[in-house]
């Protein structure tokens, strides 16, 4: 049994090693005694990759800045209910995008469950995925699985099986002065980012989507339509849902 907890810790650390995140393995546990040597790491972490991130595509570069600039310059982040905001604003690493070679009937995408959803007779060389890097600034940090699990588990409120942990609240009011931290609307699970977030993108020769979580319990799809060449943000959202 001890050999093989100590295959499944060396295995973990192998993980967080190649992957980059080297400053998790001093956290085995996060505490209030090395929670600000842990930001400071994780800032350091984010600080590294932004300076590695490559623009790739411009058009998506620009639309993910419209979608998380505004937020960054406002100092506005997860619904906290504090006039405060926190110390940092949290992004996924990484945003999904599925690029598609081809024009979207966009009428029938709206009658037929939207974009993607809707695409007839696609094939296969008209589509690929990709991933990117948002690039900003102003005190953002990148949110990785593993950084998520540190921080869960010093947050407490996880599900095990049919039964859910206690809240760490003490824990949960210190992190708040670092980050947004929110529960999630099932239970068992946190919400470690800033609002608006961008959960993935969809990009048309004519249309692009931008799926989004507006909050921990809401969120929305946005339509840029190409008009005389170029990508137009529409001003309603296409789609909205709340859980």
């Amino acid at each position: 049994m001890i050999n093989k907890i100590f295959i499944t810790l060396m295995l973990t650390l192998s993980t967080i090693v190649c992957s980059g995140q080297s400053f998790l393995s001093k956290y085995l546990k996060l505490t209030e005694n090395n929670l600000n040597e842990f930001f400071s790491d994780w800032e350091a972490y984010s600080d590294s990759i932004a300076a590695k991130a490559v623009k790739n595509d411009s058009l998506i570069d620009r639309v993910v800045n419209y979608n998380y600039i505004p937020l960054l310059l406002e100092g506005r982040t997860c619904m906290s209910g504090k006039d405060t905001p926190p110390k940092y604003h949290v992004v996924p690493q990484y945003i999904k995008v599925e690029r598609y070679y081809l024009d979207v009937d966009t009428t029938m995408a709206k009658l037929n469950l939207g974009f993607p959803s809707y695409i007839p007779n696609m094939k296969e060389n008209q589509y690929a995925v990709d991933r990117i890097t948002p690039i900003l600034t102003r005190r953002c940090l990148f949110i990785t699985t593993g950084i998520d699990k540190i921080l869960s588990a010093f947050a407490g409120g996880l599900k095990h099986g049919e039964k859910i942990d206690p809240i760490h609240k003490n824990n949960v009011r210190i992190l708040r002065e670092y980050i947004p931290v929110e529960y999630g609307h099932w239970g068992g699970y946190w919400w470690f980012t800033s609002f608006p977030l961008i959960t993935g993108i969809c990009y048309a020769d004519n249309l692009i989507a931008v799926m989004r979580r507006t909050s921990w319990c809401s969120g929305d799809v946005i339509w840029y339509k190409k008009e005389n060449g170029k990508f137009i943000a529409q001003s309603k959202p296409v789609v909205s849902w709340i859980e």
